[in-house]
C-alpha cells in the first residue's frame, strides 16, 4: 500500500476522533452538507448516554438525520438503536413510503415499547 497523506486529528478521545472523521467524510462522499465542530458532534453522543454501544452491529446505535435534505448538525441528528432504522427501511420497502425520524424516535424519547415508526 502506498503512503497515506497527513492525517487530520481533531481535538477528541481515541476512538472518537477517527469516527468524527469517517462519519464526515461519508457525508462529504455522498454530497451532504456537514454543520458538526467536532465537539458538537462528540458531545450530541455523550449525551445520548449510549456512546458505548455506538458501532455498525444490529445491537449497537447509529446516529441519524431527521430530514434526509437538510445538512447534518445538532438541530437535525438524533441518535437510535440501529435495529430502528432497520425496521424503517422494512417499512419503506412494503409500504412503499418514505418515513421520517423525529425527536420521538431518539434514544432520549423513545422505548422498546413504542412503535417505532
Amino acid at each position: 500500500m502506498g503512503k497515506r497523506g497527513p492525517q487530520k486529528t481533531y481535538r477528541l478521545p481515541s476512538p472518537w476522533n477517527t469516527r468524527y472523521a469517517r462519519a464526515k467524510a461519508l457525508a462529504k462522499f455522498r454530497g451532504e452538507y456537514w454543520n458538526f465542530t467536532p465537539e458538537t458532534w462528540f458531545d450530541m453522543w455523550v449525551e445520548s448516554g449510549v456512546m458505548q454501544w455506538c458501532s455498525n452491529r444490529a445491537e449497537g446505535y447509529c446516529m441519524v438525520k431527521k430530514d434526509p435534505i437538510e445538512a447534518w448538525g445538532p438541530h437535525n441528528a438524533i441518535i437510535i438503536p440501529r435495529r430502528m432504522l432497520f425496521r424503517k427501511f422494512g417499512y419503506e420497502m412494503f409500504q412503499q413510503e418514505k418515513a421520517q425520524f423525529e425527536d420521538k424516535h431518539g434514544v432520549k424519547g423513545w422505548s422498546e415499547d413504542e412503535e417505532s415508526i
